[in-house]
């Protein structure tokens, strides 16, 4: 392996690393543009809101409930028979789905159901793949914090795909474009020679696989995924923030700004980490790092700051973002047993997008009874949850003193 001063620039030079960094971000781009796709969809056609939310949440709770256990099925088969079969799968749901939103809706929403639960996990098994192409220490600290980092391009260019997408193919192009960019980036993904190493490794050893529970039964696991569902919930409320601070001022693409500025500031911190990775363990810095991720959010409870300002917050609030998922991954490697690896991960990702469902549900139930005014109740309540949460990721006294 090549080496570097800083690690970041050494992972992205070590060999396979940035082709898998590349078609896994391609394949999880679905998941970034379903929602948005999926409501333009729904409000060309029978424009009805209240439908469009219920198959955009039947899509996002099905995704949640398919990655745990797909990624357990990629323990057991290995990565390129799973991420195949259900990444044409999930394109084959998607299609469907554009096609029956108008004619039959509810058959729709079934096949939402589908597309979410057959997501490909290319989120946990890459996460499982990075101990097998960097070494341990700050290179693979680097890994998950560059990983991390990534996923905040997804959700910058997803959306801005999907306005693309919708301009060129219309709305029920666009879907099958989401669909088809998901199916492109999980082949693509596995043709690459460490995805199949993985999985020839895998059914050599059928003896091992099939004694390994399941790893969230594994108590410091669940710890962590409860932590993870902690850390999305202020990233679901986020949204509901943005919008009503919009509304309040009456100036109109404010939320956007505020959303696109936290994304940068989450991509500041990644960069940070990435090039001086955090130098102590993670279950010294886990809850270290929580608890400073929900103090960074406090800033936009100050509802009355100047509109530069409130964005310097939003900013603000999205640094440590990258930096605690980076120690969350690291945590799950180090707390799974090889063979569960990735169906950790799986648990983590689903415990994550549950948390930012969660937020953005609650905190728009909160608005729309409340008001605007309840932006700053909303911002402390899910700072406070989310530092409760990281205080339950605290380790025993005997695993401090290894």
């Amino acid at each position: 392996m090549t080496t570097s001063s800083y690690p970041v620039v050494s992972v992205l030079r070590t060999r396979h690393t940035g082709y898998l960094l590349l078609t896994s971000l391609l394949g999880r781009l679905p998941g970034a543009m379903a929602a948005l796709a999926i409501v333009q969809l729904v409000r060309s056609t029978s424009g009805d809101f209240t439908f469009a939310g219920l198959i955009t949440a039947t899509f996002v709770v099905a995704g949640a409930v398919g990655q745990p256990l797909l990624s357990r099925l990629v323990d057991r088969l290995g990565q390129v028979a799973v991420l195949a079969v259900s990444g044409i799968l999930s394109f084959l749901s998607f299609t469907g789905m554009a096609l029956t939103v108008e004619p039959a809706p509810w058959v729709a929403v079934g096949l939402a159901a589908a597309a979410g639960v057959s997501t490909p996990p290319l989120e946990p098994a890459l996460r499982a793949l990075w101990p097998r192409l960097v070494t341990p220490g700050p290179q693979l600290k680097a890994a998950y914090s560059l990983d991390a980092g990534a996923q905040e391009i997804i959700f910058i260019v997803g959306p801005l795909l999907t306005v693309a997408g919708i301009a060129v193919f219309g709305p029920v192009g666009n879907l099958l474009f989401a669909g088809g960019l998901g199916l492109v980036g999980a082949l693509a993904f596995v043709l690459n020679p460490a995805p199949r190493a993985a999985s020839t490794d895998r059914r050599r050893d059928t003896t091992a696989r099939s004694s390994v529970r399941s790893p969230i039964r594994i108590p410091a696991v669940a710890r962590v995924a409860a932590l993870t569902f902690g850390i999305g919930f202020p990233v679901g409320t986020l949204t509901i923030v943005a919008t009503a601070t919009e509304t309040a001022r009456a100036d109109a693409g404010l939320a956007g700004w505020i959303l696109a500025v936290n994304a940068v500031g989450a991509l500041i911190g990644a960069t940070a980490v990435g090039i001086r990775p955090l130098g102590s363990t993670p279950e010294r810095l886990l809850t270290l790092c929580g608890v400073l991720l929900a103090v960074g959010y406090l800033p936009l409870a100050l509802t009355g700051l100047p509109t530069t300002a409130y964005l310097v917050a939003a900013g603000v609030s999205g640094l440590m973002l990258p930096p605690t998922l980076g120690q969350v991954f690291e945590r799950i490697g180090q707390l799974s047993p090889p063979d569960a690896l990735t169906e950790a991960n799986g648990w983590v990702v689903s415990a994550m997008t549950l948390g930012i469902g969660g937020g953005t549900l609650v905190s728009g139930a909160i608005v729309g009874a409340e008001g605007t005014s309840a932006v700053a109740w909303i911002v402390l309540g899910s700072s406070t949850l989310t530092a409760l949460l990281a205080l339950v990721a605290l380790p025993r006294r005997s695993a401090l003193a290894r």
